[in-house]
């Protein structure tokens, strides 16, 4: 008799949804018809499109790849489901932007699925050795004091305005080049997946509802990303230790349930980043905004007026398309003397500029909105929600159907430096590789590659900062 499996394989999650909003997405065409953005050809391609995940993934059931579920995860729920999404509500901020027919999208959906197949080559070539990690066995965490107070130096950084104003320079410059919280949570999603069985009930607690409230207190800012930033830095540190992520059933009703948590937070966060005066601090205005936002009346509204700029905002499939097909608009950012430029002033000079040149995805916006040439002086504000995606970018910063070469090659690198690290200690080991899936995620979405130069240099720093506040010591039970 066969022994009944307890969990499932987050592949073969990604194969059901991929698989099922291919289905979803016939079944509204069926009913809707031709839109303005999608017709017969684009939901053909989507097909083509999930049956290319469909395959990758079958292929890495056999051979564990936490990059090859990284690049699936992102193309089933930010491309293959923008295409059903796009076909029910054909809501598009950033198709707005310049003339756009459904044709350019599924040229843009065809280069993406060549580019797929590059990718996917270069991670293949380079198989992944699993590791059995001693420390868990072995070791034990000690001086739990540090890694609170790591968790405390997180809200400082995060939260600096709510404290005192005057140390929004200090932290900003501190954040800006040699600090990256995002890396402190990570760090810390390695410690909890490692050490979860080493750890007391209320060290547990402490952790873990520390960062519950670090996400709370980040949507109550304005933040729309905190909830899934954390999510998927733990994600990331779990396949960094694994190689696999295999979720026992009982949990999959809870991921269920947690999506409707996620567009409140979504719905909730926007309504205050669009209200709120001074977002950097969490104080009696925030009070007097949330006591006008009406839960009842959010859930009441039309489906349409909540998802579709849930959907438009997670729609990534949307930036990469888009700037494929105005390609010779943005020729003028996406070269080599721009990107030279932008790094000298946000990378190697922090403090002053030398060509008064802002990043990338900062001078998107001079570009769509026809502000004239960008200039790093006329940011207002460096924060930046344009992908460029690593389609995008690549189409037209790398000479169009020929970036399919480097693609491949920038795979290649990075799966070979995550084999090739390596430290005597298992648990560095994981944030290592934590850190390389990371930038490879951040690569993938991409706001420019000034703008991930940058969060390198952030990683760098955070790393051997924090690396002191994590302790072990031998485990004498066991031995």
């Amino acid at each position: 008799m066969m022994k009944k499996k307890h969990t499932i394989d987050l592949n073969t999650i990604l194969q059901w949804a991929s698989s099922l909003f291919v289905i979803f997405t016939w079944y509204s065409f069926y009913v809707n018809g031709e839109t303005e953005y999608v017709n017969l050809t684009t939901v053909l391609l989507g097909t083509l499109l999930a049956a290319e995940i469909f395959i990758f993934l079958t292929i890495e059931k056999k051979r564990r790849d936490p990059f090859v579920i990284i690049l699936c995860f992102q193309l089933v729920f930010y491309y293959v489901l923008r295409i059903l999404t796009l076909s029910i509500y054909g809501f598009s901020v950033v198709f707005k932007r310049y003339n756009f027919e459904a044709e350019n999208l599924n040229y843009a959906i065809i280069y993406i699925i060549v580019a797929n197949l590059a990718i996917y080559a270069g991670l293949y070539i380079n198989k992944i050795k699993l590791i059995n990690f001693p420390l868990k066995n072995n070791y034990k965490p000690t001086q739990l004091g540090l890694v609170f107070f790591a968790l405390i130096f997180v809200y400082f950084m995060t939260f600096s305005a709510s404290i005192a104003a005057s140390l929004n320079v200090v932290v900003g410059l501190l954040t800006s080049l040699f600090i990256n919280v995002l890396v402190v949570i990570c760090i810390l999603a390695v410690y909890l997946i490692v050490f979860y069985n080493k750890l007391k009930v209320h060290h547990k607690v402490i952790l873990g509802g520390g960062l519950l409230t670090y996400i709370i207190i980040a949507t109550l800012t304005g933040s729309r990303a905190a909830l899934i930033s954390t999510s998927y830095l733990f994600l990331i540190a779990y396949l960094a230790i694994f190689s696999a992520v295999k979720i026992k059933r009982t949990f999959i009703i809870l991921i269920g349930l947690a999506i409707p948590v996620l567009i409140f937070f979504f719905t909730l966060a926007t309504f205050l980043r669009a209200r709120l005066e001074n977002r950097s601090a969490v104080g009696t205005e925030t009070i007097e905004v949330l006591k006008e936002f009406d839960i009842t009346e959010a859930l009441n509204a039309e489906s349409e007026l909540v998802l579709a700029p849930i959907f438009d905002r997670i729609g990534f499939l949307d930036f990469a398309a888009e700037i494929i097909a105005n390609e010779k608009e943005y020729e003028q950012i996406f070269n080599y003397p721009y990107y030279a430029k932008s790094v000298v002033d946000n990378v190697l000079t922090p403090g002053f500029d030398v060509f008064d040149t802002p990043r990338t995805s900062n001078a998107l916006t001079f570009i769509y909105n026809h502000q004239g040439t960008p200039q790093k002086s006329k940011v207002k504000d460096l924060y930046q929600s344009d992908e460029l995606t690593i389609f995008g970018e690549a189409y037209v910063m790398l000479g169009g159907w020929f970036s399919i070469v480097p693609l491949f090659f920038i795979a290649f690198l990075f799966k070979k430096f995550y084999i090739s690290i390596s430290d005597k200690n298992p648990f560095f080991l994981f944030i290592k590789r934590s850190l390389i899936i990371y930038a490879f995620f951040t690569l993938f979405n991409s706001f420019g590659i000034d703008w991930l130069l940058l969060d390198i240099i952030g990683y760098f720093f955070t790393y051997y900062i924090f690396k002191i506040f994590f302790k072990f010591k031998k485990d004498i039970s066991l031995t």
